[in-house]
């Protein structure tokens, strides 16, 4: 019997297993416009002592559901920031007894001054035990940003801008779209997400510790894009028109319907888009022998994007049975086109500052992106939210296509002597991943659970590349770097996590095995690798209370990054005729070690400090390239590496009308390791801050403004200089709060050029951007239907 065998036949046991007669306690809490309220605190209290007995959160459906396993009176009490207390009448229950009540509306806690009326809400940045929440529903300043923008600008995240994220300063987070993988790494993610519109996304969920329900991949932990989902009962929809200007000027609309009634929940939503942008780049480039200067090359490119282009569709659809089990079908498609050009003039010249040549090269790109997912969903909950089953399956077929040419003329003063040399770039790219998942759970009392899980996922790439050179007139196939390339990962994984409560202690040990098996196919060369490797990733969660004000957590977990199909194809992707990267079959998997202590005061303050500590780090390095005045990119397992973090989040109120969520990250980065004979000892301090304001003004307008400052990050042995910007939005509700007018500007205070060092063996690299970020844009949204 295989191992996933007997863990099913387990669950199946637990399933039919009646351990206790547990009374079910369920229902709905709605404002009192009938919207439903996720994470409102539900307390199930014994009458007359008030003995708390049961708590939980409603869901983003505004349900909730308490179980107990012994007789008495009792009393529900509801709080939710910024609304009126509820407590129900007290009520006699029985076990086994399974009961409805009625919906419950909270009415708001008004505060009345002179320029405005306030009601509940919640803060932008929130804390949990486990994942630090960052609104974006909320939230003005996400209006006519795409999601790389998004994910660019929130507390905790530090992005390159080409699909790497880090949290606290760890680099390699693992990105998901509503708790599941998006199957994207590197340029390919960075495309989906720039076709992705913030306004479509509800909330950001950084896990840095996650537990081991969670994939173990990503060393830096977990960021989760959750999408906004339709809470509204009966039929209804919106339409909206967004338009910005930078240099140039973009533009999307879109809009959705649902339909929800009597236990099905359906919805369809989409966009088209149209982008244009202008920025320009200047690097330097330090070529050294034996530790002097050889060779020196400055370049300045200018690149412009026109157009880009996306389409983005969502479509659903979830039935909730009698018995609470609900069933979720949906399917997600976004495609895109970025057609680009780029100019770039360079100058080399000798360790004595003669000009020995001169380049001016012109790129074409044509890069389309097109991405499915299929997902069929089902959730049982049995006594509590607690007790459930849950069935997960994936679908996800992605391709790229890139039809990109280079053309670059050479002029020679040495021997005064011109050349062009011209090379074309053609990939196919097709990504298909299978994922089915297993979870259940069972609460022993009211103070421990069992949870147990099994997922399963297989990964397929084909990467179909040809690389051609101009001769002459004619067009000559480059065999030495065209390619086709296959890649297979499977991996099998199970885990089991046990939580409880003891005094004012909450605590949870979980441990996770995954099997991996990976096949490197290079079809080209006829060279087929193969890696089959066990892990097994214990983590473990600790809260105590010390008062109803304060409490200190801790968390410990462990983690890998396996390498990606780009980290292992050997063969050459050319960014234009002196720059090219290239994989590393021979990389190893990255594994690391997290743990954190923290400390909460009244849901308001909270500091955290932590250290990781990671060996085989995997990391891309710029290179002397094969040819003189190249320059190479590939990855490698660098060494070891250590991050220390501290961080303190503070949510405040500085007047009835005037909200503020700031956040504090300073963290100290170590590398140390050796790549090709070349010792890395590369090491740095960082610190980075981020306050957002938000002001309830009256006539039904609101307005933000959020500042963020980055002061730099050490990451291998590349050093990134300091970012920081300020922006400003407004909205204002119109025609009976159906209409939104909104209107904001991104960059009103920037670094027009963020800069970064390159520093590894007999290469320098400075390089200098001036993007596109300054934007004003206007939207017009309007709701209709209940």
């Amino acid at each position: 019997m295989t191992l996933q065998t007997r863990l099913l036949f387990f669950l199946f046991l637990l399933l039919g297993a009646n351990l206790y007669a547990q009374t079910s306690i369920k229902g709905r809490v709605l404002s009192a416009d009938g919207t439903p309220q996720s994470d409102v605190s539900i307390r199930l209290l014994r009458s007359p002592d008030s003995t708390l007995v049961s708590s939980q959160k409603t869901n983003a459906e505004g349900t909730y559901q308490l179980q107990i396993t012994q007789k008495g009176t009792f009393v529900v009490r509801v709080q939710a920031l910024g609304f009126a207390e509820y407590v129900s009448a007290e009520m006699m229950l029985t076990p086994g007894e399974q009961r409805l009540l009625d919906d419950i509306y909270l009415h708001g806690d008004l505060t009345e001054i002179a320029v405005v009326s306030v009601s509940g809400r919640q803060p932008a940045i929130r804390q949990y035990a486990d994942k630090l929440v960052v609104d974006v529903e909320g939230s003005v300043l996400s209006e006519g940003n795409n999601a790389l923008e998004l994910l660019e600008k929130t507390p905790g995240i530090v992005s390159d801008g080409k699909g790497n994220f880090s949290i606290q300063g760890r680099a390699g987070a693992n990105v998901r779209i509503d708790g599941r993988e998006t199957y994207l790494t590197g340029a390919q993610l960075a495309s989906m997400l720039r076709g992705m519109q913030a306004a479509d996304v509800a909330k950001l969920e950084l896990m840095s510790n996650p537990s081991a329900r969670e994939d173990a991949a990503g060393t830096a932990g977990i960021i989760n894009i959750v999408t906004k989902r339709n809470k509204r009962s009966g039929f209804g929809g919106d339409v909206f028109v967004r338009g910005s200007q930078s240099r140039r000027s973009q533009g999307t609309v879109g809009g959705g319907v649902h339909y929800k009634v009597n236990g099905w929940n359906m919805y369809a939503n989409g966009s088209i888009g149209r982008e244009q942008s202008e920025d320009s780049t200047l690097v330097e480039r330090q070529f050294f022998n034996n530790g002097a200067l050889q060779t020196l090359q400055k370049q300045k490119e200018t690149k412009e994007l026109d157009p880009g282009k996306f389409h983005s569709l969502r479509t659903g659809a979830s039935y909730e049975f009698n018995d609470g089990g609900v069933l979720d079908a949906s399917f997600h498609w976004m495609r895109g086109r970025f057609i680009s050009k780029s100019l770039i003039d360079m100058i080399t010249s000798n360790a004595t500052g003669s000009t020995t040549q001169t380049a001016a090269t012109n790129n074409q790109f044509d890069e389309t992106f097109n991405n499915l997912t299929f997902n069929i969903n089902y959730v049982n909950k049995y006594e509590g939210e607690d007790h459930f089953l849950k069935i997960n399956f994936d679908y996800a077929p992605h391709t790229n296509a890139y039809n990109n040419s280079f053309r670059t003329d050479i002029a020679n003063l040495q021997t005064n002597t011109n050349n062009t040399t011209a090379r074309t770039n053609v990939q196919d790219l097709s990504n298909t991943t299978y994922a089915g998942r297993l979870d259940y759970s069972k609460p022993f009392s009211d103070l421990g659970k069992l949870e147990l899980g099994w997922k399963a996922t297989y990964f397929f790439i084909n990467n179909d590349v040809r690389n051609d050179t101009l001769s002459g007139t004619s067009w000559l196939r480059d065999a030495n770097t065209s390619n086709q390339f296959q890649y297979t990962q499977h991996i099998q994984a199970a885990y089991a996590m046990y939580s409880g409560k003891f005094n004012r202690f909450e605590y949870q040990a979980g441990l996770r095995g995954e099997y991996t098996f990976i096949k490197a196919n290079q079809v080209t060369l006829n060279d087929i690798s193969k890696q089959r490797y066990f892990d097994l990733f214990p983590n473990g969660f600790l809260l105590y209370h010390i008062n109803d004000a304060n409490t200190i957590r801790g968390s410990f977990s462990s983690r890998i990054e396996r390498p990606g199909d780009h980290d292992i194809n050997a063969f050459r992707i050319y960014e234009d005729a002196f720059t090219y990267s290239e994989g590393n079959p021979e990389l190893k998997p990255e594994r690391s070690y997290i743990g954190e202590i923290g400390h909460g005061y009244k849901n308001a303050l909270f500091t955290t400090v932590s250290m990781s500590y990671g060996y085989d780090v995997i990391n891309w390095i710029s290179r002397v390239g094969s040819n003189p005045g190249e320059n190479l990119t590939r990855p490698a397992n660098i060494g070891d590496f250590k991050n220390y973090s501290a961080s303190v989040m503070y949510n405040n109120t500085f007047f009835p009308w005037w909200t503020g969520s700031h956040y504090l990250n300073a963290f100290h980065n170590n590398y140390k390791g050796e790549i090709d004979g070349v010792i890395l000892d590369s090491e740095g301090s960082s610190w980075s801050a981020n306050s957002r304001h938000t002001l309830h003004l009256k006539w039904g307008l609101r307005a933000e403004v959020a500042g963020y400052y980055n002061s730099g990050v050490t990451t291998g042995a590349m050093r990134t200089d300091q970012r920081y910007g300020v922006d400003l939005a407004a909205e204002k509700k119109m025609l009976d709060d159906r209409a939104m007018l909104k209107l904001a500007v991104t960059g009103l205070i920037r670094n027009g050029n963020p800069q970064y060092t390159s520093t590894y063996g007999d290469l320098v690299i400075w390089q200098s951007a001036f993007p596109d970020n300054r934007k004003v844009m206007l939207s017009l949204s309007y709701r209709f239907g209940e």
